[in-house]
C-alpha cells in the first residue's frame, strides 16, 4: 500500500466520457477540461475533498495497468486544445472580413 492507503493501480474506468479512473481506494482520478477554472489538470477525487497531482503522479496513482490512460488523456486534452485554438482562429478571420465589408 502507497500513502493514504492507495494501492499504486487504478481498478477499473467509469463515469462520464472522458471517464474517471476509479483508484484502489475509492477515490478517483480525473483530468479537468482547460476550459475549466483551474485548467486542465489532475486532480484525485474523494469524498468532497480534492487533491491537484503532477502528470507524474498521476501515473504513479494509476500504476502500470492505466498509466496508458493518463498519457492519453493528456494528449487528447492538449489535441482539444488544438482544435479549439483553430476554432477560434477561424472565427477570428472570418469576423474580420465581415467587418472589411461595414468600411
Amino acid at each position: 500500500m502507497g500513502e493514504h492507503g492507495i494501492r499504486p493501480a487504478g481498478t477499473r474506468l467509469e463515469g462520464r466520457v472522458p471517464q474517471e479512473l476509479v483508484l484502489s481506494d475509492g477515490s478517483r482520478l480525473v483530468l479537468g477540461s482547460a476550459t475549466d477554472e483551474e485548467g486542465a489538470r489532475w486532480r484525485r477525487c474523494a469524498g468532497g475533498s480534492t487533491e491537484t497531482l503532477s502528470i507524474d503522479r498521476a501515473r504513479e496513482l494509476a500504476g502500470t495497468e492505466f498509466d496508458g490512460y493518463v498519457e492519453v488523456r493528456v494528449r487528447s486534452e492538449a489535441e482539444w486544445l488544438r482544435a479549439l485554438a483553430q476554432w477560434a482562429c477561424d472565427e477570428a478571420e472570418r469576423l474580420e472580413e465581415e467587418a472589411a465589408v461595414l468600411n
